[in-house]
């Protein structure tokens, strides 16, 4: 490639900002709060997402989740859509909430976390799946 002088042009950045609904537990599930705290901004590109009205983000609050490389404090960018076997989500597990993986084993769903120091979840009544995370954010602590 020709040396022109010219100082080579970066592709155009796609920020967006998605809504931030609070925290999420990973741990025990709890009763839901949900309400837009704040918006946060991302790259669509490297984060490889799509924004539309159906992707929000949740804060992770606990340890539940880590052998899954998702951590407390990590930021989930969710989507709503259908869960697929093995998906990570947010559910609703009878009235409460938690972020776990979504399992369906003998056509029977159920919610897993990646720590052994926490059960499985099955749902006494109802399980909803309020979004399946697309992508992982973290801050690293400086200190």
């Amino acid at each position: 490639m020709p040396n022109t002088g010219q100082i080579p042009v970066l592709e155009a950045i796609k920020p967006a900002s998605i809504p931030l609904y609070g925290a999420i537990p990973a741990g025990f599930p709890t009763s839901p709060q949900q309400q837009c705290e704040r918006c946060i901004r991302v790259d669509l590109d490297t984060l490889k997402i799509q924004n539309n009205a159906r992707t929000f983000a949740l804060q992770v609050s606990g340890d539940s989740m880590v052998n899954a490389a998702i951590k407390d404090g990590d930021i989930v960018i969710m989507e709503f859509k259908e869960p697929r076997n093995n998906d990570i989500v947010a559910a609703l597990i009878d009235g409460d909430m938690t972020l776990k993986r979504f399992v369906v084993q003998r056509g029977r769903p159920f919610l897993k976390a990646e720590n052994p120091k926490y059960p499985d979840l099955v749902p006494a009544q109802e399980l909803v799946i309020q979004g399946v995370m697309v992508a992982l954010m973290r801050t690293v602590n400086k200190n």
